[in-house]
């Protein structure tokens, strides 16, 4: 008996709201659908399910990267499978909404342009309205949806309505070769309660969700997350896509969900809700999180200044490693010391490996640490050098690789500073290697041996920098390996940093000299 009123009061709220917006004729784009475009977004919403069939994320702006410049995203594209979907659970008979036929209604605000869409359930007096309000200037959409009609409530008894997203196409990066694949990867997350977790592609526990809490899926420089106004259950689904499925309770009658498809840009995410911030540099510890702020703070500062990020990330690494001169002071002093020690140590470990083998010479070797006052650990004194400054390096790579705005931006002959510089094609793919020729991690490479080539020390014998140098000359080939496929942008700072300190260790022994 009260099921009757409840249906007239919605679908007298439903006809006020309608009257309220401008209505605009809703023409049926070619393939039976909807186009809803504004400043940042571009969707085409099916007839027949209401479902989005085409959804393209642009930055700054549509226009901008229909004219050739600017970057998107189509999370779902012209025969693509949807990345949303209402499903009904626990409906007997199936219920399948993707095969119902909708009417269409355009209109628009102040705030949004509105789509909305009505058709009957199979079920005499049931209707399934569903609206999306696409931001103007943001990348929000809200989408809504409401059982509506004097049956509505018997119908939902029992019943309940499930959101199924998945990872749109654009989400997939491309495979990456070496180590890049560390940051060319899509993942599921979820951000509640002032935090960001990864969701496990072995995840199958279903988690609960509170009003407000974001969940979907991020690569590097994209994302698509959802909120549910209420309460609801999160579950994993397999397959290759790894979709979520968000539910909640049995009965209800309306829905409201709002959508974020856009950059992991920090004025477009604090915009659409300050949580989302914390997508950001999430992988790193929360100490380190400010660090990698402050970074991108001093990196948009010097791009003003000078003009292109390009020679911006330059001027960073060059005022990174004057901010770090104390604490290089420090690490020079500690590897100083441990190559003093080394040096008076040597002789006698020489001779003792000349005329012992085995325990002897372990228990002889102990015994010289002790008479020369040399504790065994010494040399973690020039590892502590390096870790001290080891969480800034973090803080800068990190911010780099996530770093939205260096997409597409050239320098030199690097095209874009957010890939590899891919100066040539290489005549066949290598594996690890890919396949392209970067110039720049050779370049870091020659830049760290001609420093350690043009090292001397006061302290160390002719044998002990010999052995130095070799050390230095691994790591310098392990570095290679790591950065060879790593963005342009983060071997650009190493160069630079690398560049900076044979010239002023250059520099220094002029100064010796003169």
């Amino acid at each position: 008996m009260r099921a009757r009123p409840l249906g007239v009061l919605v679908l007298c709220w439903t006809c006020t709201m309608s009257a309220a917006l401008t209505s605009v004729a809703a023409d049926e784009a070619p393939g039976g659908s909807i186009r809803v475009t504004t400043e940042r977004l571009d969707l085409a919403i099916a007839l027949e399910g209401a479902t989005p069939v085409v959804w393209r994320a642009c930055h700054p702006s549509c226009a901008r990267v229909d004219a050739g410049s600017g970057t998107s995203v189509r999370f779902v594209g012209e025969g693509d499978s949807p990345v949303i979907r209402l499903l009904l659970r626990d409906s007997e008979p199936p219920v399948d909404l993707q095969r119902l036929r909708f009417a269409a209604e355009l209109g628009v605000d102040e705030r949004a342009r509105i789509a909305t869409f009505q058709g009957d359930l199979p079920v005499e007096g049931v209707r399934l309205v569903t609206s999306f309000e696409v931001a103007r200037e943001g990348y929000e959409v809200v989408m809504t949806a409401r059982v509506i009609g004097p049956n509505a409530t018997a119908f939902m008894s029992g019943r309940r309505l499930e959101l199924e997203v998945g990872a749109g196409r654009g989400l997939f990066p491309p495979p990456a070769a070496g180590f890049a694949a560390m940051l060319e990867r899509m993942s599921r997350v979820v951000a509640a309660g002032g935090s960001v977790r990864a969701i496990g592609d072995d995840g199958r526990e279903p988690t609960m969700l509170r009003a407000g809490d974001w969940m979907g899926f991020r690569s590097r420089f994209w994302t698509m997350l959802v909120r549910s106004d209420g309460p609801g259950v999160l579950e994993p689904r397999s397959g290759a896509r790894g979709a979520l499925g968000l539910s909640d309770e049995r009965g209800r009658l309306s829905w409201r969900y709002t959508f974020y498809a856009g950059p992991l840009e920090k004025a477009a995410l604090t915009r659409a809700d300050p949580q989302l911030g914390r997508l950001l540099f999430s992988g790193l510890w929360f100490w380190l999180r400010p660090l990698s702020f402050g970074l991108l703070f001093l990196l948009r500062g010097l791009t003003e200044l000078i003009g292109h990020p390009g020679a911006a990330i330059i001027a960073l690494a060059v005022s990174v490693k004057i901010f770090l001169l104390p604490l290089t002071v420090v690490a020079e002093r500690l590897q100083e010391q441990v190559n003093a020690t080394q040096a008076r140590l040597q002789p006698g470990i020489d001779a003792i490996k000349a005329a012992y083998r085995g325990e002897e010479r372990t228990r002889r070797t102990i015994a010289l640490y002790h008479e020369l006052g040399v504790h065994p650990l010494y040399t973690l004194k020039s590892l502590a050098g390096f870790m001290i400054q080891l969480p800034v390096f973090i803080a800068v790579f990190d911010m780099l690789a996530e770093d939205f705005d260096l997409q597409r931006v050239s320098f030199l002959w690097i095209r874009d500073l957010s890939r590899p510089d891919a100066l040539a094609g290489l005549p066949a793919c290598v594996p690890f290697f890919g396949c392209d020729l970067n110039m720049l991690p050779f370049l870091m490479s020659g830049v760290s041996l001609a420093t350690l080539l043009r090292f001397r020390s006061s302290v160390l014998t002719p044998p002990l920098l010999r052995r130095q140098r070799r050390n230095l000359m691994a790591i310098t080939a392990l570095f290679f390996l790591l950065f060879y496929t790593f963005p342009a942008s983060m071997v650009l700072y190493w160069t630079s940093t690398n560049s900076f300190q044979l010239l002023s260790q250059e520099l220094g022994r002029l100064r010796r000299w003169t």
